[in-house]
C-alpha cells in the first residue's frame, strides 16, 4: 500500500489562515452584539407598552375583565356555582330585643333594650333577611321563675344557612311577680304654650278619679303620683273634650314603665277668658330733684285689660308705674313698660305713654292718726306701751294741689309684730303710706314700745 502524502504549509500559508479565521470571529462577536441590542430594545418596548396598559384607567378595567374570564375558565366552574359559594359579612344594627314571658305576670328589668346584630352568609341570604320583616331578636323566659338569672339572646326569622353574632350575646335579668295597687289619679296640662294665654284652663272632669297599677311591689312602692297628660291645642277656645294618656312618675319626675289599666281616660275640660279692667297708677322711685313734686299725670291708656287667674285678678286693684324720679328735672312726656304682676299670663297693652307736670313741692301735717297694729301671732296679746303714743302725726310733702287734698283716712301708720313670738316689751319701728303715691310720708317719731302677752 502506498501512504497519503501530508501536505505541508508554508509559513506565509498559515499567517494568511490564521487571519481568515480572527475576520470571522469579529463578524459572528458583531453579529451576537446586533441581535443583543435588537432583542433588548423589543424587551424594553413590550415593557412599556404593559406598563401602559395595565395601569392606564382606561385599559384597566378591560384588563381586569380579562383576567377575570381567564381565571374563570381556568377554573372549570360555571357562573350560577361561583356566586352561590361567595361568602359576605353585613352589619345589620340595633334591634330590639322581645321578651318572651307573660308581662301580665312578671316583671323583667335587666334586659338590654337592643342589641347589635351582624350576619354572615350568602349574600342572596342576607338581602332575604334584610328584605323580610319575619327576623327578630328575643330573650326567652318562659322556663325562668322569680329571681335573678343569665340569659342568651337568640334570634328568629334567620335561614339555617347564615351565622347570627350579637352584641351583647347574653345578659341577666331579674324577674318578679307583679301585683296590683290603685293610685289617685292627677292631672296635668300639657304643651299649654299653644294656647293663647288669655285662655285659662279648668279643673278637667275625668271618667274616674283612680287607677289601677301592675308592676312588682318595688316598683309599686317607688311610684311618687300618678297623671292624666292632657295634651292642648291651640285650636280650643270653648270647652272640649279629649283623652289623656295616664302616666306615673317617681319622686325624680321621672316616668316610669309600668301597667296602668286605664292606660286612657277622657277628659272634659272648661275653657274660660277671665280678665279685668284695671287702672294705672305712677309712683315715683326716689326723690324729685329742685325741690319738685308731681302736681298732675295723664296717661293714653286710663286703664288697661288684665288675663289671669280669677283668683290672681281679684287681688289686683291698679297697676304700678314706677319713674325713676331722678329724671324729672322738668314737664316731660315719655313711654314707661307695664310690668305684669306674677300669675297674670297677658296685658292688652305692653307701654304707656306718661305726661308728666311738676310744681314746688310743699309740706303740710296731718295729726292724731291712729296707730294700728298688725300681724299678729295666734294665742298672743298685742299692746303698745304705756310710755307709747297711740296716735302719730305724719309730715305729707308734694305738690300743694295734691297734699291739699289728702285726709287722715288716706293715711295709715301702723306697726308689724309678726316676728314677736315671746311675751315681753319691745320697741317697733313704726310704718306710714298713703293712698296718694305722688306725696312723701314722714313720722317725727318712728318707733314705739309693744308689749306682748300670752292670752
Amino acid at each position: 500500500m502506498s501512504k497519503k502524502k501530508r501536505t505541508q504549509l508554508s509559513s506565509e500559508g498559515k499567517t494568511e489562515l490564521a487571519k481568515t479565521i480572527a475576520e470571522q470571529s469579529q463578524r459572528f462577536v458583531k453579529t451576537y452584539a446586533n441581535i443583543e441590542i435588537r432583542l433588548s430594545k423589543m424587551f424594553r418596548w413590550l415593557s412599556t407598552w404593559l406598563e401602559k396598559l395595565l395601569f392606564n384607567q382606561k385599559h384597566g378595567k378591560i384588563v381586569a375583565l380579562l383576567l377575570a374570564i381567564l381565571m374563570y375558565f381556568s377554573l372549570g366552574t360555571d357562573s350560577s356555582s361561583l356566586f352561590e359559594n361567595m361568602k359576605s359579612a353585613e352589619t345589620l344594627g340595633d334591634f330590639e330585643v322581645n321578651a318572651i314571658v307573660s308581662n301580665q305576670a312578671y316583671e323583667v328589668t335587666g334586659l338590654a333594650k337592643t342589641v347589635k346584630v351582624r350576619i354572615i352568609g350568602d349574600i342572596s341570604d342576607i338581602k332575604s333577611v334584610k328584605q323580610q320583616n319575619r327576623f327578630r331578636v328575643v330573650a326567652n323566659l318562659t322556663d325562668l321563675t322569680e329571681g335573678t338569672h343569665e340569659i342568651k339572646y337568640t334570634t328568629e326569622g334567620a335561614p339555617s344557612r347564615v351565622e347570627v353574632v350579637l352584641e351583647p350575646s347574653n345578659g341577666v335579668v331579674t324577674i318578679k311577680k307583679k301585683s296590683i295597687r290603685s293610685f289617685t289619679l292627677g292631672y296635668d296640662y300639657v304643651n299649654r304654650f299653644h294656647m293663647d294665654p288669655i285662655y285659662d284652663l279648668g279643673i278637667p272632669e275625668l271618667e274616674q278619679g283612680e287607677v289601677h297599677v301592675r308592676a312588682s311591689k318595688d316598683t309599686l312602692d317607688s311610684i311618687a303620683y300618678v297623671k292624666a297628660l292632657i295634651d292642648v291645642d291651640a285650636n280650643y277656645t270653648s270647652d272640649f273634650t279629649t283623652k289623656a294618656n295616664i302616666v306615673a312618675y317617681d319622686d325624680q319626675g321621672n316616668k316610669m314603665d309600668v301597667d296602668i289599666i286605664p292606660d286612657k281616660m277622657e277628659a272634659k275640660v272648661k275653657v274660660t277668658k277671665p280678665s279685668k279692667d284695671v287702672g294705672l297708677q305712677i309712683i315715683p322711685n326716689g326723690i324729685i330733684p329742685n325741690n319738685k313734686a308731681i302736681e298732675s299725670y295723664t296717661l293714653n291708656h286710663d286703664k288697661i285689660s288684665v288675663y289671669a287667674k280669677q283668683t290672681i285678678l281679684d287681688g289686683i286693684d291698679a297697676l304700678p308705674i314706677v319713674i325713676p324720679a331722678s329724671t324729672l328735672t322738668s314737664d316731660k312726656k315719655f313711654p314707661m313698660p307695664i310690668v305684669p304682676p306674677n300669675g297674670v299670663t297677658k296685658l292688652s297693652e305692653k307701654v304707656v305713654q306718661v305726661s308728666i307736670k311738676l310744681a314746688d313741692a310743699k309740706e303740710k301735717r296731718i295729726t292724731e292718726v291712729p296707730i294700728q297694729i298688725i300681724n299678729g301671732k295666734k294665742g298672743y296679746k298685742f299692746v303698745i306701751g304705756k310710755s307709747s303714743p297711740t296716735y302719730a302725726t305724719v309730715t305729707v310733702k308734694g305738690a300743694e294741689k295734691v297734699i291739699n287734698k289728702l285726709k287722715k283716712n288716706d293715711l295709715q301708720v301702723y306697726v308689724d309684730v309678726s316676728k314677736i313670738d315671746k311675751e315681753g316689751s319691745y320697741e317697733q319701728p313704726l310704718i306710714v303710706e298713703g293712698k296718694n303715691k305722688l306725696v312723701n310720708y314722714s313720722l317725727k317719731d318712728a318707733t314705739i314700745t309693744v308689749t306682748a302677752t300670752q292670752k
